[in-house]
């Protein structure tokens, strides 16, 4: 079984360097979205991670560049009685991308399954059933037109408090949830729960990615880098000759 802490610690990219190559990498996934779109192949990109270890500003970088009518972005309702009486991803369902268009879930079916185990909301057969149905609901979505990755951004307990300290002195703590408190005071278990999903849910057709969350700048790089990669496995698609060929038509400053 694959140990969170092992993904802790990254490599430092300063920030100079992260803008230096941040609007290419823009550029290229911008072009690979347009080309799925062609295809007509969905996107979910699955975001999950510790509380506080940057996914809005992952998100974000990844969809500045992105057309705003192509794109849906969901964060997950842990509590809405509205879902009580129906399947455990009803939610989920309910919210996948048109195909040819990109959905991105900030906390997904993960984050709920964790969070209802930790508070007892489920016994363990409803447990078992859930990551069963997760397995079922995700080689389904990948059999069909759909194209899915998952990243789970990592950072230490130590970092975790760091932050919310750092977010509490600029007066920004409304950003921490009770329910990112609850997670950070039990911080061990919930790493043990997301270890364990991890561990059953990782597929050569759903692959996890755990990526290292300390530095936000090797974070965002190694995170688009990544689906860069993917995608154009996947589309059959060379965005970095397409960019260069756009660069050459662009009109030379005189």
């Amino acid at each position: 079984m694959a140990q969170l802490k092992d993904f802790s610690d990254s490599r430092i990219i300063k920030k100079s360097v992260y803008e230096s190559v941040e609007k290419d990498i823009q550029e290229r996934l911008y072009l690979l979205f347009s080309e799925a779109y062609k295809q007509d192949k969905g996107t979910i990109i699955v975001i999950e991670g510790f509380a506080g270890s940057g996914k809005g500003a992952l998100m974000k970088a990844i969809t500045t560049r992105l057309d705003p009518r192509k794109v849906t972005v969901h964060s997950v309702e842990l509590d809405n009685p509205l879902y009580k009486d129906f399947p455990f991803l009803y939610q989920f369902w309910q919210k996948l991308p048109a195909f040819g268009n990109l959905t991105i879930f900030e906390g997904s079916w993960y984050r709920k399954l964790a969070y209802e185990r930790f508070n007892k909301k489920i016994n363990t057969k409803e447990y078992s059933r859930a990551v069963r149905s997760f397995q079922n609901f995700e080689e389904l979505v990948c059999d069909d037109k759909y194209l899915l990755f998952k990243f789970f951004l990592n950072i230490s307990s130590k970092e975790q408090k760091k932050r919310f300290n750092k977010a509490k002195k600029e007066g920004k703590d409304w950003v921490i949830s009770k329910d990112d408190i609850i997670e950070s005071e039990n911080y061990k278990k919930f790493n043990n729960y997301y270890e364990e999903l991890i561990e059953l849910t990782n597929t050569p057709k759903t692959t996890w990615d755990i990526i290292p969350a300390k530095d936000k700048y090797f974070c965002r790089i190694h995170i688009m880098e990544k689906l860069i990669e993917r995608l154009e496995a996947n589309l059959g698609f060379d965005s970095l000759s397409m960019l260069k060929q756009l660069k050459e038509k662009e009109p030379k400053e005189i």
